[in-house]
């Protein structure tokens, strides 16, 4: 198909070569040599002033070097813009002195050829209005470029960002477990440092829940059966768990759980609007102004309960989870450690996660 495409392409080119020599010759009445005669500009120049006299009244007729056909092809360039040709159809003068733009000058003058007839001096605000709206354009293709480049940066950063979160991951993991087998091999036991992070699912549905209790999980945004949220363990929210634990599961998820969690059940509260995570946009969009803006950004302040948690936390709507695969083991009325499924997990909650994703 390429290969189809090319010769199509040489065809087209011969064509176009044949009709601009033909022209030529009739309008100057002697034989031209393409690519050659065009790269100097006279010929073009010539041509010009037989369809539009006078509109080019100095150049050189026989330019010796490069300079001077750089200087003949900002007279055509110029002399055609007064003819309403917009000038991104104009070739770049000393590309076209240099024989660097053979095709561009080659498609130039064929067009002149078929305006023959219709090439001329147009009004000063046709040509205005042309050279503004080639301004716009310029404008906007020179905005595209830059939100390009800008895009291009910010997802340069951001591999950067994940990689250096990755690497601290991996090495909070290996020091866990050198601590683990140093008290080990001294026949201790490595006790890790408490969790702040928790995640909690409600179990229950609205029948038969007090009052009080009703409260909490209105305070925890748990409204319905099966909403999930992120929960920072402060004395008062271990407090408040301890009230509502018959009602809820609670167990600390790990990273790749909450990875897991953002990218199939993630979604973001802007405007009061539910917004699914789609897109790395739609966090820098609301937490730009934090540094947070990709979702990894995101995963590592939920994770190590950063600076800006609550404004994370509150950015993401609660989950809606699915009943988990499987079912429920023997009654979710009791606690996790009686066979049921309420109550702390603790580790355990990445398993139901998985099964209820």
């Amino acid at each position: 198909m390429p290969a189809e495409k090319k010769n199509l392409q040489e065809k087209t080119q011969k064509s176009m070569t044949r009709k601009v020599r033909k022209w030529l010759k009739h309008e100057l009445k002697k034989p031209v040599n393409i690519p050659e005669d065009l790269t100097k500009g006279a010929v073009v120049c010539e041509a010009i002033n037989k369809l539009c006299p006078k509109l080019i009244e100095e150049f050189d007729a026989d330019p010796k070097n490069v300079i001077a056909q750089t200087a003949n092809w900002k007279k055509i360039n110029a002399a055609l813009i007064k003819c309403a040709v917009a000038p991104s159809e104009l070739p770049n003068a000393v590309k076209a002195a240099k024989g660097e733009a053979e095709k561009h000058v080659l498609f130039l003058v064929y067009k002149l050829s078929n305006r023959a007839k219709t090439l001329r001096v147009a009004p000063e605000s046709v040509v205005k209005k042309i050279a503004n709206k080639e301004a716009r354009i310029r404008k906007r293709f020179e905005l595209k470029k830059e939100r390009k480049t800008e895009a291009l940066r910010e997802r340069t950063m951001g591999a950067i960002r994940a990689a250096k979160y990755n690497r601290k991951y991996k090495k909070d993991r290996k020091k866990r477990i050198m601590l683990h087998r140093k008290a080990e091999k001294k026949g201790n036991f490595y006790v890790p440092p408490e969790p702040k992070l928790a995640f909690v699912m409600r179990l229950r549905g609205v029948n038969g829940v007090p009052p009080k209790q009703r409260k909490i999980l209105q305070l925890f945004r748990l409204r319905q059966i099966h909403n999930a949220v992120f929960v920072r363990l402060t004395k008062p929210t271990l407090n408040m768990l301890k009230v509502i634990e018959p009602y809820v599961a609670i167990g600390y998820p790990s990273v790749r759980t909450i990875r897991a969690l953002l990218v199939k059940r993630g979604y973001a509260k802007i405007n009061g609007q539910r917004i699914p995570l789609t897109s790395n946009k739609v966090i820098a969009r609301a937490l730009g102004r934090y540094k947070i803006k990709t979702l990894d950004d995101l995963i590592w302040q939920i994770v190590t309960i950063g600076r800006h948690f609550a404004k994370c936390n509150r950015f993401l709507w609660p989950f809606k989870m699915n009943s988990p695969r499987g079912g429920y083991k023997k009654s979710k009325l009791r606690h996790f450690v009686e066979g049921g499924a309420a109550g702390n997990r603790m580790g355990m909650i990445n398993r139901l996660i998985r099964r209820c994703l």
